[in-house]
């Protein structure tokens, strides 16, 4: 099977398998009802054509209306799963593509490096970009690893009480020399007590990481980045924010999806697996994670967890 390419036949059936199908179920509702009319002139004897005739037609016409329905519940269904089809498909090629454009570079590299060596040019440099592209390459698919296992809850062990307090605090202090480096403020609003959930503390360290880590990257010089910390009786609730680039109408409906990038995006180093993972470990515990965001002005990251699953 040739991926994104529709056979002839295929395209037959999407463009007359409706109408054919339509013409068959009148032709055999007539067909299958003329026995009826014989049997029903027959039950009522000579002289009673008109009558007869018009049972049948009573009988036609609630026959056809109702494979009429259910005709256009099949048609409405074949629609649907036709448009989930492709959207599938689109999807699928795009993360080939990604996938594609993420690991060239690395690879590149490697390739590069391994011509020196085998040209006996190689020096200590060439040998850090093997180790670091090997390392980048390890990344992604260690990622997408997590990824997957999060979505089917897969191969962790049971959850034990963790302070979220002390996880959001670690993630602030490693991102903030960043932020300052960058010229970007970083305020953390922390409860003053623990915040102690059942979870697995380097899920928790994913979210409140890579929240932080695209904050920062994405904020221009000047900008700020705020986190905060709450908790109800049940749930707990992180939000990151920020006075970034933002996020174009267009790609968010995009942004949890593996190895997306935006084009304004592009240029920042990352592989785009971020904000999936977060996804993935939120939907791992049954929490909602949600964004809102203005191109231009900033975005807004809150992601909600129960405290039992």
């Amino acid at each position: 099977m040739r991926f994104g390419r529709i056979s002839a036949v295929d395209r037959l059936v999407q463009t007359a398998g409706v109408p054919l199908l339509a013409c068959s179920m009148i032709v055999t509702t007539a067909i299958a009802g003329i026995p009826g009319w014989f049997f029903l002139k027959r039950a009522l004897g000579a002289g009673h054509e008109g009558e007869a005739l018009r049972v049948y037609a009573v009988i036609a016409l609630c026959t056809a209306l109702s494979e009429g329905i259910a005709l256009a519940v099949g048609i409405f269904i074949f629609w649907r799963l036709s448009r989930r089809i492709k959207l599938l498909n689109d999807e699928s090629r795009d993360l080939v593509r990604s996938v594609l454009h993420d690991i060239r570079t690395p690879l590149s590299r490697i390739s590069s490096s391994a011509q020196l060596v085998l040209g006996g040019a190689a020096d200590a440099l060439d040998a850090a970009s093997v180790s670091e592209s090997c390392a980048q390459l390890l990344a992604i698919v260690d990622a997408n690893a997590e990824i997957t296992n999060n979505y089917v809850g897969a191969g962790e062990p049971p959850p034990h009480e963790v302070d979220f307090r002390q996880v959001v605090s670690e993630a602030a202090e490693l991102f903030g020399s960043v932020a300052e480096m960058n010229g970007v403020a970083l305020d953390v609003d922390l409860p003053s007590h623990p915040v102690v959930l059942m979870a697995h503390r380097h899920k928790l360290q994913q979210i409140a990481g890579n929240l932080l880590d695209n904050a920062v990257k994405f904020t221009p010089r000047g900008g700020r980045v705020a986190a905060a910390l709450s908790e109800t009786a049940k749930e707990v609730s992180l939000t990151v924010s920020d006075t970034g680039i933002g996020i174009a109408k267009g790609d968010q409906p995009k942004i949890f999806d593996r190895f997306f990038r935006s084009e304004r995006g592009r240029s920042t180093p990352g592989s785009g697996l971020g904000l999936s993972l977060v996804h993935a470990v939120v939907t791992f515990y049954g929490g909602e994670v949600g964004f809102s965001s203005t191109p231009g002005r900033g975005t807004v990251f809150s992601v909600t967890l129960p405290k039992h699953r």
